[in-house]
This record gives C-alpha cells, structure tokens and sequence, in this order.
C-alpha cells in the first residue's frame, strides 16, 4: 500500500511534466488489408494488434455492430489519414476512408464512430487543411453505403470539430456535437434531417473556451444530451440536454476551469439519466458522476498519475458504469497504462490491461468490455477483449447484368457482380471462376472492398442459355485458400422475332 501511494505521490508530483512528454511522443508518431487474427492471451484479456503499418491508433474511437463485432475509427500519424478497422470473422479488415489531405495537414486526427443496424460505420472527424497561409479546420461526416465511403463536410468553418462526438437516431440519421473554436465560438450541435445539416450553437463561448471536449448521447426519443468542458476559470464540467423546445443546462462539477480541459464521456441509463465520466487533473483523479433524479453524485473511480487522455464511460444492462483510462506514471522510466474500472453495485474493481494510450471502451450483450488502444510501445493500434470474437462464415451473392438477355443484340459483354459477406473481394481466386461451367470470364476489377465485377464474353453466353423467362446463371469458384463456392441469379431471355 505504501509503495502504491508513493507511486501516486511522484505521478501527482509529475504531471505536468508527464503531461508534456506524453504530447511530445505522441506528437512523433506517424489498400485494405486484413491482418492476423490471432490474439495475445493476458490475463482474461484477449488482446489483437489490429493495424501496425506505421505509426496508427491514435485517438481511436470503437463501437459494436449488430452481432457484437467491433469497428474502430483511427488516425494513422505518419500518413496523416482517417483509418477505420473492423473484424471480418477471420482477421481485421484494415482500410484508409479520407486521404484527401495537403501535405502537412491531415484528416481524422480526431474522430468519433457510431454503427447503424446494417453493420455500417458512420464516422465525425475533424479535417486540417491549408488555405491563403491559414490553417483551417472542417467537420467532415464519412459513412459507409454499402459499397462505397461516402464524404460530406458538415461546416465548413475555420476552427471546428476537434473532438467531435458522433450517435445515430432511430431512423439512422446522424447527430454530432463538437466545439467552435471561431469567435464567439462554443459548443454546437448538427443533425442530418434525411436530406441536409441543421446546425445551431448550443452554448456560447466566453473567451473561446466553453463547449471542449463534448460527449453526445440520445435519448429514447432522439433528444440530444451533451457533456463537455467550460474551460473558463469559473467553469468546470457542463451538462446540456434539449427538450424538445430548448437546450437545460446544468454544470456537473464546479472548479477551476483549465484543470477540466480533458474528454468527458456521457452515457444514458434506462431511464434517461446522464452518467459522466471524466479526468480531474487538480487532484489527479477519475471521477464519475451520475444524475439520481434531482442531484448529481460524484464518486472517485482511481486516483491516478497523470492523464491527458480520455475517460471512457459505458453502462451495462443493470445500468452500472464501466470505464476504460490512462493511468501515467514514473517508476524510473515513463509508463503508460490503459486501465479498465467495472462498479459491482458496491464497489470498483480495477485491472490493468495494456501499456498504453488513447483507449475508447465499448460493451457487448454480454456486458463484455472491447477496448480499443495506441500501444504506447510499438505505436499499432490495439484492441482488447474479454469475449471471444466470433467467426464468421464468409459467403457470395451474384447479380448478373443484364437482367433480361437479347439474344439479338450486339452488346460485347455480361457483367457479373459478385458481392462477398464476412470477406474481401481480393479472397476470390479470379482464375478459378466459370459461369455455368465452361465460360471463362475475359476481364474482371475489384469495384470496392467487396465486391467483384467480371465480364463474360456476350457470344459465348448467348450459345449456351435457352430462351425463357427464368434462366439459371451459375458462377462458380474457389477462395484464395482452395474452398470452393457456387453461386446463382435468375435472368430472362429472350429473341424477338421467334
């Protein structure tokens, strides 16, 4: 126990020392692919190296599909690019979603995601670029259509969107919050309404420093809820929640403003509570706070080192919080730890999971813990679980163009498209392919991370297919690892004049 208050004691004595040297390592750091599977066991924890080309993970942000699969928006320091990684069944599939950048500036250096019911990633960044010998500062919007990434800039003003915050309605429209950093500046809020942004300012800045770091939730019917920072010397951790006619504002936890200016993370119980976790660095401590109906209660989750990274805040099924952090500290040498809190209902249980930075916690059906991470070490990003991450059976679905076939027309090809599941569209072998076992395709492209497209001489097809209203078109072929697949679409044929 001595040695651990001792600990304390150099870390609280050294934080804004840590604080520096963690800034200034971090700030060194710099096709789709799908990496190895395998996990490293460590304790209970399942730990993957998800991406370790370069210098990536940082600011990581996760969140669980569906089936409980995870997907992770990243920033890949060396490229200066947005990441995003999701689990495929069998490996990590690995892609780069905004590399439109100038050099020297970047996309996603900080980011935020959300997972809509068809499994597809929606993603809240901020976007650097260079303008007239200024720095300018967008907040973009990616997501995913089911083929492609698609790209918008949601303001296009001059200092916006870093620690933006990102959640989906229940029609799957995206909603983000994030701070103005332009005169008079503040904390906003935007919102797609199914065919535009509707943007408002939420609160105000007073010297620019009101509405850092925000954390964004939705209730049960779709009304916003923010925490964030007020950085003033007055301020402290604010609370802001719309009620269907006007933003209620409350602040959390009252203190000398600068010593807040660190992520916050909001969570709402079953009843639409808000839960807050966030980092004190006055006094160095993990805090959690929770509305019970007519009061705020803070409670100490660790007393810690020193932290200039988020809190990350998720409640399970009986609405109890779990919290993932960075614990920093000297024992000889510099040490960065994620860390991992659960609340039982009477007390925390505390555990170490990894060295390193920028964690972002997500729980399953289960309530199990998924954490995604910077490895302080090697610079990857890393993920940790305690569940196991389910396989998935790949599979194929083909669409043949055209639908209806003219034996009389003079077109030069048919077009088959052929859409993988749980899979890449480069784990085809193109050479074992056959349409209805004796044509060989002339040509085939990878139209995106999954799909085929593959041309069938229009000659050779029209020989071998009868004319009716329903005709069996068959594909088939084998993965890159020799198993076989077959797969079918029905078309018309027909010859006019017969």
């Amino acid at each position: 126990m001595q040695e651990m208050k001792d600990r304390r004691m150099i870390g609280n004595s050294s934080r804004i020392v840590l604080s520096v040297a963690i800034a200034m390592t971090l700030s060194v750091l710099g096709v789709p692919q799908i990496s190895e599977p395998e996990p490293a066991q460590v304790g209970d924890w399942n730990i993957y190296t998800v991406d370790s080309a370069g210098d990536v993970g940082f600011a990581s942000s996760i969140a669980l599909g569906p089936n409980g699969v995870p997907h992770i928006s990243y920033y890949d320091w060396k490229n200066m690019t947005l990441k995003y990684a999701h689990w495929t069944g069998e490996g990590w599939n690995v892609e780069t979603v905004d590399s439109s950048h100038t050099p020297g500036y970047s996309a996603g250096r900080t980011s935020s995601i959300a997972v809509d019911s068809n499994g597809y990633p929606h993603i809240s960044y901020e976007y650097h670029f260079y303008v007239s010998g200024y720095i300018w500062s967008n907040l973009r919007y990616a997501y995913w259509n089911g083929s492609a990434w698609n790209i918008q800039t949601v303001d296009p003003g001059q200092w916006l969107g870093f620690w933006s915050s990102i959640a989906l309605d229940r029609n799957g429209h995206p909603h983000i919050s994030y701070k103005d950093s332009q005169f008079p500046g503040g904390l906003k809020y935007a919102k797609w309404n199914g065919t535009a942004w509707s943007i408002e300012d939420v609160e105000l800045s007073r010297e620019y420093a009101v509405g850092g770091f925000p954390s964004l939730a939705l209730d049960r019917n779709d009304n916003p809820h923010i925490s964030y920072v007020d950085g003033n010397d007055d301020g402290g951790i604010r609370y802001a929640r719309w009620n269907r006619s006007a933003w209620i504002f409350d602040t959390v936890d009252a203190g000398p403003g600068g010593w807040f200016w660190h992520p916050t993370s909001l969570a709402l119980d079953k009843n639409d509570n808000p839960h807050i976790g966030y980092y004190n660095n006055e006094i160095g401590d993990i805090k959690y706070v929770k509305w019970n109906g007519s009061s705020w209660n803070i409670a100490s989750v660790d007393l810690i080192g020193a932290s200039s990274v988020p809190v990350s805040l998720s409640l399970d099924k009986n609405d109890n919080p779990h919290v993932s952090y960075v614990d920093s500290f000297i024992d000889e040498v510099l040490i960065v730890e994620v860390k991992y809190a659960e609340w039982s209902g009477t007390d925390w249980s505390i555990e170490t999971v990894d060295y390193g930075s920028r964690s972002s916690l997500a729980l399953d059906s289960n309530d199990d813990p998924h954490i995604s991470y910077l490895n302080w070490t090697n610079k990857d990003l890393k993920y940790a679980t305690k569940a196991e991450l389910a396989s998935a059976e790949r599979s194929i679905t083909l669409d043949i163009d055209p639908d209806t076939l003219n034996l009389k027309s003079k077109g030069k090809w048919i077009t088959a498209y052929l859409t993988t599941e749980n899979a890449h569209a480069d784990d085809i072998d193109t050479s074992s392919l056959l349409l209805n076992d004796v044509i060989r395709p002339e040509w085939w492209d990878i139209q995106n991370n999954t799909t085929l497209m593959v041309k069938f001489d229009r000659v050779a097809v029209r020989a071998i297919v009868p004319v009716s209203d329903s005709v069996d078109i068959k594909v088939t072929g084998q993965w890159t690892n020799g198993e076989s697949f077959e797969v079918h679409d029905m078309i018309k044929v027909i010859n006019p004049g017969q």
